[in-house]
């Protein structure tokens, strides 16, 4: 009797790696983009700080022309770096986005092979019990040939 082989084994294995290889990389994209957002949230804390101190000085009337100008220069630097790093957030979003979609598809064409295997699996589990009978009914048939001439 022969052993089942499924006959597209090497896709199944090779789409079963690839899945594990695009989960990682999903992992991997999950991690950049909450290090991205844990730095979004640091420079809108130091944004809020530099506000909060800058408004205090102005209403104690203590600051110099120069000392306005650096305040504003160093805030609408903080604007400008949160708006960067939003977009580099936005960025990242879409690359895990196209590994989730990759994924997906991924995760159903080995669901697809493994449907098919069982399937196969199925169909050899038949011919097998068909050989089986086919041997069977030789055995009893030779068997009653047997008994019928020495009968």
């Amino acid at each position: 009797m022969r052993k089942f082989k499924f006959t597209l084994n090497t896709l199944l294995t090779v789409k079963i790696s690839l899945e594990k290889q695009k989960s990682l990389e999903l992992a991997d994209q999950n991690r950049v983009i909450l290090m991205l957002e844990i730095e979004l949230d640091a420079l809108k804390a130091r944004l809020k700080a530099s506000t909060n101190e800058y408004g205090e000085k102005m209403e104690k009337g203590g600051m110099s022309a120069g000392d306005i100008a650096a305040y504003s220069t160093g805030i609408r630097a903080l604007f400008d770096r949160i708006a960067e790093q939003m977009e580099s957030i936005r960025r990242a979003v879409k690359v895990k986005e196209k590994i989730t979609d990759e994924l997906i598809t991924i995760m159903g064409e080995r669901k697809m092979l493994e449907n098919l295997k069982e399937k196969q699996y199925a169909e050899y589990l038949d011919e097998v019990r068909r050989e089986d009978a086919k041997i069977i009914d030789d055995f009893m048939s030779t068997k009653i040939a047997g008994e019928t001439e020495n009968g």
